[in-house]
């Protein structure tokens, strides 16, 4: 188990870094009971925070910024989240049957000039035979190092192989104890075929105002890769907290090309407001129905 004293790293210019990774990994134990006894995950997430002042007070005997710790929630919420989404799909797929995935994305990043694999972390999903002549990726190979955009925080996959369904579940177990790891991205990275893709998930905490747009932005590039390649692919927001600006913004936006085209197509397949591991399961249900 790693120790309170590597919870906290101190900065170069003197400022103090909140090892949200290690404090998650260090209580995992204790936020195992809490889930399993169906505390909200506000209330694991407040724990969680009170126990990190309090070791940052002890260490350095002052609060931490409120920055800091906003921060350190998100990602606690996104890996509290991982968790609860894995357990799902592994009961799902072992009382049907089924051969689902839910995994995270590394970050999307700007590839060097003749890299070999594309800056958008989903397109990097796709056997690369997909975007050959003929194939349905194909009508995106000319400008498929022009697509840039946020790596969603969740990709849903129903894979049709079923030789890789015992890979794919170890993962899965793999991932409720380790939510950080990508290791399910990593051995599925190249091998999906396109109709393999069902849906993207956005979660937030909550979604402020000025940071309300960026996860729509990702929902309007994966509808409009969606559209040109004939596939449904569904985005849906998560959130702790909504607003009514929020349902009013995520349930009526229309999608950029849809205007462009005169149609009314929708942007956000749905909004689910999360705070328990139950709320999560008509989501994952919604994403792999056809």
């Amino acid at each position: 188990m790693l120790s309170e004293t590597e919870w906290f790293t101190e900065t170069p210019d003197g400022k103090f870094r909140i090892n949200s990774i290690n404090i998650y990994r260090n209580l995992s134990d204790e936020i195992v009971t809490k889930l399993d006894n169906n505390l909200s995950v506000s209330e694991i997430l407040n724990w969680i925070k009170k126990e990190t002042v309090k070791a940052f007070k002890a260490k350095y005997l002052y609060d931490p910024q409120l920055g800091a710790i906003n921060n350190a929630m998100g990602r606690w919420n996104e890996l509290i989240a991982t968790s609860l989404l894995s357990e799902i799909v592994l009961d799902i797929n072992r009382d049907i049957g089924a051969y689902i995935a839910v995994f995270s994305l590394p970050n999307s990043q700007v590839q060097k000039e003749g890299a070999d694999e594309v800056s958008t972390r989903i397109l990097s999903l796709f056997s690369k035979d997909e975007f050959s002549a003929g194939k349905t990726l194909a009508k995106i190979t000319p400008f498929k190092e022009r697509i840039f955009l946020p790596s969603p925080d969740y990709i849903i996959t129903v894979f049709n192989n079923s030789n890789l369904s015992t890979f794919v579940n170890s993962l899965l177990e793999q991932q409720t104890k380790d939510p950080d790891s990508l290791a399910l991205y990593n051995f599925l990275k190249g091998k999906l075929h396109i109709e393999e893709v069902k849906a993207a998930v956005s979660l937030k905490t909550s979604n402020r105002p000025d940071r309300r747009y960026q996860p729509l932005f990702e929902a309007a590039m994966i509808k409009a890769m969606g559209y040109v390649l004939q596939q449904n692919w569904k985005y849906y927001m998560v959130a702790s907290e909504l607003t009514s600006a929020d349902r009013t913004i995520f349930s009526k936006a229309i999608s950029p090309h849809g205007v462009a085209l005169e149609q009314n197509f929708k942007l956000v397949d749905g909004t689910y407001p999360y705070t328990r591991k139950a709320d999560l399961v008509p989501l994952v249900k919604a994403a792999v129905q056809q």
